[in-house]
């Protein structure tokens, strides 16, 4: 049987999920569906864009999804996305720079209008851990670092 949430059990009347025991109720409840492209970590392109331009990238996949008609091509002013984000206007404008040159997303705008973005579709590979870019990690411990030549 599967575990509906919204099902309540026919005997008491009371939601399932609440008459369920802890070990049958999901752990973690964030959600229905992630709203952006499901190898973005997994393919190594969250490194490769870096934080700045990966936080954008989720505001703009949320966009895209919002309760309107969801569409890969809408506008989104700066406004809005540094609210949602947290970013200022220089990283974002940087952000914006790095998604287009990785194929992310196209973008446009005419003088004085919120900018037009278009979510590119995406054929990202799964890469094994060992192949993603990873991050150079300095020692942490003061006798690792002087150790080091």
């Amino acid at each position: 049987m599967d575990f509906d949430p919204f099902e309540d059990d026919p005997e008491t009347g009371e939601a399932i999920s609440d008459a369920r025991s802890k070990a049958q109720k999901p752990k973690l409840d964030i959600g229905l569906w992630a709203r952006f492209p499901n190898k973005f970590f997994g393919s190594g392109m969250a490194r490769k864009v870096g934080t700045s331009a990966s936080v954008l990238y989720f505001a703009l996949c949320e966009n895209a999804n919002r309760d309107r008609e969801p569409s890969n091509t809408f506008k989104a002013s700066d406004k809005a996305l540094a609210s949602e984000t947290g970013l200022s206007p220089r990283t974002m404008r940087d952000a914006r720079i790095t998604l287009f040159e990785n194929g992310l997303v196209s973008y446009s705008r005419d003088p004085g209008q919120s900018y037009t973005y278009t979510l590119l579709r995406q054929e990202l590979k799964w890469l094994k851990r060992s192949e993603r870019p990873r991050q150079k990690l300095k020692p942490r411990a003061m006798a690792a670092a002087r150790a080091q030549p």
